[in-house]
């Protein structure tokens, strides 16, 4: 018998991997836990705990079965590319140099699939409720952010003390490079105005805070995002079939209205005692073409890793290991990336995984704005090709938060999509065993994880810092193998 892919789960059920994913969405960007001694490994942690706790979900016999169908309505192509990512990398872990960092990369990468699957399974079942909550989550942990930016931000211009841009700002923003972050999340945060009927004042807020969020990617943004938020736009244009002067006219107004409270900024940061320059400004004046010299000297890195290790790859997040020609720990360019550590097999398989939900999130565009506006898509698309863009220029999915955004992002666009299962669901034995894989490899990442990243925290709990060439790649010693 076929498979519906809505078949109800259960919509009580569905609250708690909505509840958990809501809450990191709400307070990662403000909420950095002190369980570790370094600011970056905080957020990876913060990561994990909600990852963990996402995984255990499938414990319960609802959620995996809704899980495993979620899986199924994938289709073999998907489903067969993301085997051979996972697959690949695991091999690439095993034979590398540094097969703890690849084991713990690869726990990563399979908790962020089961994230991505749980996602659609609950903007799926739990429908427009689920989506109008991971819309508030969002908008309300940017402004969580920009009142908590603000607020201390005016504490020290009163006291005529200096702003610091890395602690206070970077120590409550813990996203360690905060405009990644912002490449996938900016245009997300008027998304409760396309399904509330709030009152003009409460839109007012939310335009109020998409218009603050958008003056952080002016101050600190780097000129990748501006390049993703260009593509978006013109694929906008090209492909909304409905409704996208509204969408392109209200999204460039909280643009230009960023700029406009980044200019008042400004004028205020000048007439502080020994201001402190706005990174994007210190970095276009003082880094000139470096940057770009920067991204140069990356890729041919990673080009060269490629040419010598073709098949395995040097391992999951294990480039920095074998490059040190400048202080980055990855090669800013996550397809180059992808090629570099899991090898052209595993690698090209999760470039095609991009490039195959890119071209999902088109087709979705065209489709669902044939009839009529449809902005909620036309956000999500957008949302995810910003992301994505960015991520070529500065290897955002690197980040805990840029993962998490992705997987949400997708989870959600595929989530909202009305198709049938790639096949049917013939036999309940069949159906057994695939709910039993499941839950062996949720809990199988679980534990590579956990009893990594205790093994990490044990070692350099005691180690000073900065140290040298130890810029973050999984964690904040990106070049450290000695656990």
């Amino acid at each position: 018998m076929p498979i519906n892919p809505r078949r109800p789960v259960g919509h009580r059920i569905l609250n708690l991997p909505v509840a958990v994913i809501s809450l990191y969405l709400m307070f990662s960007p403000v909420w950095s836990p002190s369980i570790a001694p370094r600011m970056y490994d905080n957020s990876r942690l913060l990561e994990l705990v909600m990852l963990t706790i996402m995984a255990t979900t499938v414990l319960l016999p609802k959620i995996a079965l809704a899980t495993v169908h979620a899986w199924l309505s994938l289709g073999r192509t998907t489903q067969w590319l993301i085997a051979i990512f996972l697959a690949g990398g695991v091999l690439s872990a095993a034979a590398s140099g540094a097969p703890q960092v690849g084991a713990l990369q690869m726990g990563l990468m399979m908790q962020l699939v089961l994230l991505f699957l749980l996602t659609g399974v609950a903007a799926r079942g739990a429908g427009k409720d689920g989506e109008i909550v991971f819309a508030v989550a969002i908008a309300a942990g940017a402004g969580l952010l920009v009142l908590k930016f603000w607020v201390t931000f005016v504490q020290m211009y009163v006291a005529g003390h200096t702003f610091s841009w890395v602690s206070p700002f970077l120590d409550f923003a813990n996203v360690r490079f905060f405009g990644q972050y912002q490449a996938y999340a900016l245009l997300l945060i008027t998304l409760p105005i396309k399904f509330l009927g709030l009152t003009r004042s409460w839109r007012g807020i939310v335009y109020l805070i998409a218009a603050n969020f958008w003056a952080l990617q002016w101050m600190l943004g780097s000129r990748a995002v501006w390049v993703g938020f260009a593509v978006a736009v013109m694929l906008i244009a090209v492909f909304m079939r409905k409704g996208r002067m509204r969408w392109l006219a209200e999204q460039s107004a909280m643009a230009l209205a960023g700029g406009v409270i980044y200019l008042f900024f400004s004028t205020l940061l000048l007439s502080t005692p020994n201001a402190t320059p706005i990174p994007v400004v210190n970095s276009i004046l003082e880094r000139g073409q470096e940057s770009s010299s920067e991204r140069i000297t990356l890729a041919k890195a990673a080009i060269g890793l490629i040419a010598e290790h073709p098949l395995a790859g040097v391992g999951p997040g294990q480039f920095g290991l074998h490059y040190s020609a400048t202080n980055a720990a990855h090669p800013h360019n996550t397809p180059l990336q992808l090629l570099a550590e899991y090898g052209l097999i595993a690698g090209m398989a999760g470039v095609a995984l991009g490039i195959v939900l890119v071209v999902f999130a088109v087709r979705q565009l065209r489709d669902r704005t044939s009839q009529g506006p449809d902005e909620m898509t036309a956000t999500l698309v957008a949302a995810l090709i910003m992301g994505l863009v960015d991520s070529i220029f500065s290897g955002n999915l690197v980040m805990p938060h840029s993962q998490v955004l992705l997987c949400v992002i997708a989870g959600w666009l595929v989530g909202r999509a009305d198709f049938a299962m790639s096949r049917p669901l013939e036999l309940a034995a069949r159906e057994q065993v695939l709910r039993t894989g499941l839950v062996g490899v949720a809990m199988l990442a679980v534990l590579t994880t956990t009893i990594l990243t205790i093994e990490y925290l044990n070692v350099i709990r005691d180690m000073p810092y900065p140290l040298a060439l130890r810029v973050p790649s999984f964690w904040q010693y990106g070049r450290f193998t000695a656990w």
